[in-house]
C-alpha cells in the first residue's frame, strides 16, 4: 500500500487548528508514546501471533497507556485483538453481534474466540486465573454435591460448545515496567475434562479459619493421572463459574513490555537493554505448579 507521509502529515497539523488545550494535550501525550519501545518475545506456539498481529497489539498497547494507567480491561482487549486479526489478513473478524445466542467474543480467522483478562498485584506464578468462565444464576440453587455435579454438565459444557478457543492476556507491572503476555487455555482439554471427570464426589467445600465454605470447589486432573490441571470455584458470592489453570499447560504466544511511564522528552525514550520474564514464568528452582489456592 503507497503510503503519501506528507499528505498524512499535512492533513494531522490541519487537523489541530481549532481545538482546545486539553484536546492538544492528549495528542501530545498519544505522540510522544507512539516513541516508546515495545519488546516483544515470541511463544512456544506461533498460530496467532503474526508480524502484523504482534505490531498491531504493540501499536494499540502504546495508544492505551498514554492515556491509561491501567491495563486492558477486556472490553478493551476485545477490540484490539478484533484489529489484530484484521491486521492479520481477516477483514471480516468483528465482535460477537449477540453474545445471548453464543458466548464468544470474537469471530475471525476461522474460529470463534472467548477473550479473559487477568491482572494485579496478586497474580499467581503458576496459575492462570479466569474470575469468570461462565455466568451461573443456578449455583445458590445447587445445595449438594450432586446439584453441581448436573448443572456442570447440564449448563456449563454445553456452554464450552460455543467457542474454539479461550485466550487469556495477562498484564504484570514490575517496578518500570509493563509485561503483558498472551496465554491460551486449550478449549478442548478443558471440556473434556469437564465432561468425564465431573461426578458428586469430586466436589466440596473447603475449611478455612475452622468454619466451612459457602460454594463449592474442584480438582480437575491430567488424563495421565499427573497433577491437578485446574481447579473450579462455584462462586456463590457472585454467581460465576471460576477457574485457576496451571500456567505451564497453557499455550504462550508471546510477552509485550514496554515502559510503565514515559518521560517528558521523546529523546530520552529508549529500547529497554534488557528486559527480565515476568515472575509468572520465571519459576525459582524448587517451586513447583501446584500452589495453594485461596477457595
Amino acid at each position: 500500500m503507497d503510503v503519501d507521509l506528507k499528505h498524512i502529515h499535512d492533513r494531522i497539523v490541519a487537523g489541530l487548528d481549532g481545538l482546545e488545550i486539553r484536546q492538544l494535550a492528549a495528542i501530545e501525550s498519544v505522540v510522544r508514546n507512539m516513541h516508546r519501545k515495545i519488546e516483544f518475545r515470541p511463544g512456544n506456539v506461533r498460530d496467532l501471533v503474526s508480524d502484523a498481529f504482534r505490531d498491531e497489539m504493540a501499536l494499540f498497547l502504546v495508544v492505551h497507556h498514554a492515556l491509561h494507567e491501567r491495563a486492558l480491561n477486556k472490553e478493551n482487549f476485545e477490540y484490539v485483538f478484533k484489529q489484530c486479526l484484521i491486521a492479520s489478513g481477516d477483514p471480516k473478524a468483528r465482535l460477537n453481534p449477540n453474545q445471548k445466542q453464543a458466548k464468544f467474543d470474537v469471530e475471525g480467522a476461522g474460529q470463534r474466540w472467548s477473550l479473559k483478562t487477568e491482572s494485579g498485584d496478586s497474580m499467581s506464578r503458576n496459575m492462570v486465573k479466569v474470575e469468570k468462565l461462565t455466568e451461573a444464576l443456578w449455583i445458590r440453587e445447587s445445595p449438594t454435591a450432586e446439584d453441581c455435579a448436573r448443572n456442570i454438565l447440564e449448563k456449563v459444557v454445553p456452554r464450552l460448545l460455543d467457542y474454539d478457543r479461550i485466550i487469556v492476556l495477562r498484564a504484570l507491572r514490575d517496578d518500570a515496567l509493563i509485561t503483558y503476555s498472551i496465554e491460551e487455555i486449550p478449549q478442548d482439554v478443558i471440556y473434556a475434562a469437564l465432561l468425564n471427570q465431573t461426578r458428586p464426589e469430586v466436589f466440596s467445600k473447603g475449611v478455612r479459619g475452622g468454619k466451612e465454605a459457602k460454594s463449592f470447589g474442584a480438582n480437575y486432573f491430567k488424563v495421565d493421572g499427573g497433577h491437578r490441571l485446574f481447579r473450579m470455584l462455584l462462586d456463590t458470592s457472585v454467581e460465576k463459574v471460576r477457574i485457576w489453570y496451571t500456567l505451564e499447560e497453557c499455550l504462550h504466544h508471546g510477552y509485550w513490555t514496554l515502559p510503565a511511564s514515559t518521560p517528558t522528552e521523546v529523546s530520552e525514550l529508549a529500547k529497554p537493554e534488557s528486559v527480565a520474564l515476568p515472575p509468572q514464568r520465571d519459576l525459582q528452582h524448587g517451586e513447583t505448579s501446584q500452589e495453594e489456592l485461596p477457595f
